[in-house]
C-alpha cells in the first residue's frame, strides 16, 4: 500500500450522502478544514439538527463544529448544483439506489466513493460503470449519540483505491480531502483489502447479529470460536480461488485461518487467538445486531451473502457463511429469534 504525496489539490464540491457515526465525523472534519461539502442525511431529524446547531464531532485531540448546507434527499438540491465527487457513507443495502440517484448530480468526470461494510463495488458499477468508482474502507469507528452529534470512537486509517489499482489523481485528490477525519493510505489492491475487510466482518459481524452478544461474551463460548474459525476461513479460502491477493488490514490475513485438516496443535494455537480477541475487543457491539435491534434490515446479502455467491461461481462449498445468510434474513423477517441457541443449528452444517 502507498501513503499520499500529491501537493494539496484545488477546493472541490462534494456531496456528503448518509450522515451516521462514520458520515458524521468525516463531514465534520472536512467541513472544519475548509472543503465545500454538502450534506445529504436521509433523516429528516438529522438534518433539522444539522440546519439548528451544525455539526459537532468529538475526536481524540478535540471538539470539532461545523456548519453545512444540509439536505435529507437528493431532490431538494436544486437541479443546476453539478459536484465532482460523491462519498456514499449508508448502510450497503441501500448503497446501490443512492448511487443512482446521485450519478445525474455529477459533473461528466465526476466519481462516486464506496465507504461501505462488505463488498458493493460490483453492484454500484454495475449502475454507474467501473470507471466512476473508487473503493473506500474506514478502519476506524465513530458513533452518532444524537443528531448532529457525533464521536470518534477508535483510531485507524482510512484505505481507498481505484478499483483498477492505478495510483490516479483523482485517488490523491480524495485522500487529501478525506484525510483530517484518520490517515489515509491509497492502496494499489484494493479488492484484496476489501477481502480481508470482508473475512473480518463475516465473523465478527454477523455472528454478534446471531447470536445477540458483545464480541467478549460471544467469544468465551468455544463453540462460537470454533464457528469463527470456519467461518473467516471460508472467507479467505474463497478470495484465493478467486485469485484475490489479500492485503494486510489490522493483521496478517492467514493470522485467524485454520484449515479444515488442521491437527490439533494448530487448532489449540488458533482456539487461543480467538481468546485473546475476545479480551481485547469484548465491549465490541455488532452493526448488524444493532440494525436487528431497530427492526431495520442488515447487510448480510454484501457480507457473507455475497460470499456464497462468489463461491457458487466456483462451485465450493461455504455451507456456514450460507447458513448465517439465511439465519439472518430469517431473522430479519421474524421467523427466528436471535440469541446464543442459534448456535446449535450453525454448527450442525459442519460437524
Amino acid at each position: 500500500m502507498a501513503t499520499n504525496t500529491r501537493t494539496v489539490p484545488g477546493k472541490r464540491r462534494i456531496l456528503v450522502e448518509g450522515i451516521g457515526g462514520i458520515g458524521g465525523v468525516v463531514a465534520a472534519k472536512m467541513l472544519e478544514a475548509g472543503a465545500d461539502a454538502t450534506l445529504v442525511t436521509g433523516n429528516s431529524a438529522i438534518s433539522e439538527a444539522i440546519r439548528r446547531g451544525g455539526l459537532h464531532a468529538t475526536t481524540p485531540d478535540r471538539v470539532v463544529a461545523a456548519r453545512a448546507a444540509v439536505f435529507t434527499t437528493l431532490n431538494e438540491i436544486p437541479d443546476t448544483a453539478q459536484f465532482d465527487a460523491a462519498y456514499l457513507l449508508m448502510k450497503a443495502n441501500t448503497v446501490v439506489e443512492a448511487a443512482r440517484k446521485t450519478l445525474p448530480y455529477l459533473k461528466p468526470e465526476g466519481y462516486l466513493v464506496t465507504f461501505q461494510n462488505g463488498i458493493v463495488e460490483e453492484a454500484v458499477s454495475a449502475v454507474a460503470g467501473p470507471e466512476r468508482v473508487i473503493s473506500g474502507i474506514i478502519g476506524w469507528g465513530g458513533t452518532m449519540h444524537a443528531p448532529g452529534v457525533y464521536e470518534k470512537t477508535s483510531v485507524g486509517n482510512t484505505i481507498i483505491g481505484e478499483l483498477d489499482g492505478r495510483v490516479t489523481d483523482r485517488v490523491q485528490d480524495l485522500a487529501w480531502t478525506i484525510s483530517p477525519a484518520a490517515p489515509v493510505v491509497i492502496s494499489p489492491n484494493i479488492r484484496g483489502a476489501l477481502w480481508s475487510k470482508l473475512a473480518i466482518n463475516c465473523t465478527i459481524t454477523t455472528l454478534g447479529a446471531l447470536t445477540g452478544e458483545t464480541l467478549g461474551t460471544m467469544l468465551e463460548d468455544q463453540r462460537v470460536r470454533h464457528a469463527f474459525l470456519f467461518t473467516y476461513s471460508e472467507v479467505i479460502d474463497t478470495a484465493l480461488a478467486l485469485g484475490i491477493r489479500l492485503e494486510r488490514i489490522a493483521v496478517h490475513p492467514k493470522l485467524l485461518y485454520l484449515s479444515r485438516n488442521a491437527g490439533a496443535t494448530m487448532r489449540f494455537y488458533k482456539d487461543v487467538l480467538m481468546r485473546i480477541v475476545g479480551r481485547k475487543y469484548g465491549k465490541l457491539k455488532s452493526s448488524m445486531l444493532q440494525s436487528l435491534e431497530r427492526g431495520r434490515p442488515t447487510e448480510v446479502d454484501y457480507l457473507n451473502g455475497y460470499v456464497v455467491e462468489q463461491a457458487k461461481k466456483l462451485e465450493e462449498p461455504v455451507p456456514l457463511n450460507a447458513a448465517l445468510t439465511r439465519m439472518i434474513q430469517e431473522i430479519e423477517s421474524g421467523t427466528r429469534s436471535l440469541g446464543p441457541q442459534n448456535m446449535d443449528e450453525l454448527l450442525a452444517v459442519i460437524e
